[in-house]
Order: C-alpha cells, then sequence, then structure tokens
C-alpha cells in the first residue's frame, strides 16, 4: 500500500442500507497547452473507502464536490462475466471539502495571531 494525498471530484457517492459507506472520485491531471490554456490530459479513477477503525460521514459529499483524501491506496482485483478488473482503492484516514483557492477548507492559510499576549490578564481571586 502507498500512501497518498489527493486533490479530486466527487463522482459518485456509494450508498448502502445504512447510508453512505464511500465516494467514487476522479482525480484530473492538467498540463498549460501551446496558447498557456490548461488542459485536462488525464484522469485517475478512486473508489474511497473509509480505514479501518476510522469514521468518515460520506453523507456529507455530492456529486461535483472538490475533496481533499489522504490513506493508503492499493489495487484490488475483481471478476467480472470472466474478465479481470483492477480498482484502484484508498483507505482514507480523512476526506475533506476542498476550496477552490486550493487550500483545505478550515485550514488557515496565515498563522494565528499570539492569543497569550492579546488575552486579558487573569484579576478574579475565586478558586476553580
Amino acid at each position: 500500500m502507498a500512501e497518498v494525498s489527493f486533490v479530486a471530484f466527487v463522482e459518485d457517492v456509494l450508498d448502502g442500507k445504512n447510508g453512505a459507506w464511500g465516494l467514487k472520485t476522479a482525480e484530473a491531471h492538467s498540463r498549460k497547452d501551446e496558447s498557456g490554456q490548461w488542459q485536462t490530459v488525464s484522469r485517475t479513477f478512486r473508489t474511497v473507502k473509509a480505514a479501518y477503525e476510522t469514521t468518515i460521514n460520506f453523507g456529507i459529499f455530492a456529486k461535483g464536490d472538490k475533496v481533499k483524501v489522504v490513506g493508503k491506496e492499493s489495487t484490488e482485483v475483481r471478476e467480472y462475466q470472466g474478465k479481470k478488473f483492477y480498482d484502484l482503492i484508498v483507505k482514507a484516514e480523512s476526506v475533506v471539502p476542498f476550496q477552490s483557492n486550493r487550500e483545505p477548507v478550515g485550514v488557515s492559510v496565515a498563522p494565528a495571531a499570539d492569543t497569550w499576549t492579546a488575552a486579558p490578564a487573569y484579576t478574579d481571586e475565586t478558586p476553580f
């Protein structure tokens, strides 16, 4: 298994009897053409599942959402109508929404201000 971290679009939310259990994702690979415009040249399709002892609410995602996934990737082999198929599976440790400015939702770009020096002085003598 390989450690992976990638940003992809949700292609499908995989639902079962007990709710959403995973995602199908598509990661676009782009490069600039002669005119300087970005062109998608290929895609990597993956099935994302929660890693062992990890709880992820896949039900909060919808088709078209941009997500950042961190986990371990492996290939699973399955057979259908006499043919073998090889699927990329990611056992995700985290799946978070991703904003268009290339920063994950909830992650601050700038460091937080020093809260210790900005906090008001404690003057109450009451014990806890």
